[in-house]
């Protein structure tokens, strides 16, 4: 629920002495130290024309060091960018081969995630397993052979018929003892025929093992990718955690001079490594000098017209600030954010701008509060009850019980209008105290209240609405402002919000508003669910 803030000040905008009282208090902390610890302005006690010649000559004096310093260690500056770029495109060759095995990885993944994977698991069928190993390698890009094994390490089906060799057959052995391999191991057989082997656990709903997913690739998945990732000039090899070659690339041709180095693909024993031409342009010492003296001229002269451009601006500018800001202290709105000053000149106008600021905050929020609030009860009105009802009704479609209460006060046109005040006030504190705090109470009109209800079952909503019916009488009977021959009676429909019965939300609404019509028509009961 919205409410206003009691604690907010109304906005009040400063007179001619407060305005001069606060900036005597401005200029006060200029010359006496800060008693609660907070720094000064670093340009607090400066004009702007002393700022604005002292910046352009540090710029000066700093371009100056920067130039000398840059025409002294040329040689190393350039040195150190080439082998960063060339660690660079090192890296993101490496990344393009990672990407690619964690593609296989995470086919092979899917596959021991399969319900029919982990059947074929559990009921220890060899004839199922080689079947499915047959299917799965003509469904799989690129596979070479697919096998299950069980948790013992044994091969279900035929290894032949599953493209299983002796090299592949040994590493699966090695795997389910627990010893160490490198991976993903490479099998280098017939130019046609070699290939690196992937596996994945398989386990059931519990967690616990069932066996494995095998399955190989040939190493001609891996050339185009090194093809393609290898420039002119370049000369890529992969290998495999024996240091030896699994694919390669060579465009590097004769160069005089290379350079080399490589990296380790990640979540793997493989390494990529790089090797192309060092050669490099001859740097003339002459015209980086050049260069430099004509970026120190071009930047003097930008600096002298920028210093002058700045402080007519800068004058102009403070010159509108202060008119915005005096016609905002007559009641126009803040349409300019303005940081805190750093300036002597500007120093004078901070507290109109932190005063004015917070008069305008308050207003927003209270304005907010007041377009979503009833003015009589506090309560939300039908704005957010609109809002909160749509959010209600997805939180019912996704299966929470949702219901949706309509009230009608009946009896309020024989009270005079403060006793009508009185008598909403009180229904709206017995709510409260009948409610739950995740419940939603709201005031649409003078004599309609709604509840939403979360997790209130069609049992439970008839009792409660009785209660409430039974609490509000006896406390009117009791308040000693409301007359004793004179009562009002409370008429509730409600409905539950069904997830799959109910297409939209004005059904909802249109059949609590029917058991409301119902509950006033009827002489028995003065609560109806439909």
């Amino acid at each position: 629920m919205f409410q206003t803030n009691e604690h907010s000040s109304p906005v009040v905008y400063m007179t001619k002495q407060r305005h001069d009282t606060a900036q005597r208090a401005v200029s006060d902390t200029k010359t006496e130290p800060r008693a609660n610890g907070k720094r000064k302005p670093l340009f607090g006690d400066f004009s702007m024309k002393f700022i604005a010649y002292t910046s352009a000559m540090v710029i000066i004096v700093l371009f100056l060091s920067v130039t000398i310093t840059n025409l002294l260690l040329t040689k190393t500056y350039y040195q150190d960018s080439e082998n960063n770029e060339f660690n660079q495109r090192l890296a993101d060759k490496a990344r393009t081969l990672e990407s690619q095995l964690a593609f296989f990885q995470q086919i092979v993944d899917h596959v021991a995630t399969q319900p029919t994977t982990q059947d074929i698991l559990e009921n220890k069928d060899d004839t199922s397993a080689q079947t499915w190993a047959l299917q799965m390698r003509r469904f799989l890009p690129q596979a070479m052979g697919v096998a299950l094994l069980s948790n013992s390490g044994e091969v279900m089906g035929a290894p032949a018929d599953m493209q299983l060799g002796p090299q592949s057959l040994t590493d699966l052995a090695k795997l389910s003892q627990g010893e160490p391999i490198k991976m993903p191991p490479v099998h280098r057989l017939t130019a046609s025929t070699s290939h690196f082997d992937l596996v994945a656990p398989v386990r059931d709903e519990t967690g616990a093992p069932l066996g494995m997913v095998f399955v190989n690739f040939g190493l001609t998945t891996l050339q185009p990718l090194l093809q393609s990732n290898t420039n002119n000039g370049q000369k890529l090899v992969l290998r495999d955690g024996n240091n030896n070659a699994i694919a390669q690339h060579d465009r590097l041709g004769n160069p005089d001079e290379i350079r080399q180095q490589k990296t380790a693909l990640a979540n793997s024993d493989w390494q990529l490594s790089l090797t192309e031409s060092a050669e490099r342009p001859v740097l003339s010492f002459l015209s980086l000098a050049i260069f430099n003296i004509s970026a120190l001229l071009l930047t003097v002269g930008i600096i002298a017209f920028m210093v002058r451009y700045v402080l007519c601006a800068l004058s102009t500018d403070f010159s509108q600030i202060k008119t915005l800001l005096n016609d905002l202290a007559k009641g126009e709105s803040l349409t300019k954010k303005i940081d805190a000053p750093q300036l002597r000149e500007t120093a004078e106008i901070l507290p109109t701008i932190n005063h004015i600021q917070r008069g305008l905050d308050k207003k927003q929020r209270l304005l907010k509060t007041r377009q979503l609030t009833d003015e009589i009860t506090g309560l939300p009105n039908r704005r957010q009850f609109n809002h909160e009802f749509a959010r209600a009704y997805d939180f019912a479609r996704r299966g929470t019980p949702v219901c949706i209460v309509r009230l009608h006060v009946q009896g309020l046109n024989n009270f005079n209008s403060k006793q009508t005040t009185l008598l909403l006030t009180l229904l709206s504190k017995t709510l409260k105290a009948h409610v739950r705090k995740v419940d939603h109470i709201a005031h649409l009109d003078k004599d309609q209240f709604a509840l939403l209800m979360f997790g209130m079952t069609a049992d439970g909503a008839t009792p409660c609405l009785e209660r409430l019916h039974k609490s509000f009488f006896e406390q009117q009977m009791q308040h000693p402002k409301i007359p004793d021959t004179l009562s009002c009676r409370l008429f509730c429909g409600y409905t539950l919000i069904h997830p799959l019965r109910d297409n939209s939300a004005a059904d909802v609404l249109n059949r609590t508003e029917q058991a409301l019509a119902d509950a006033q028509m009827s002489a028995k009961h003065c609560i109806i669910a439909a």
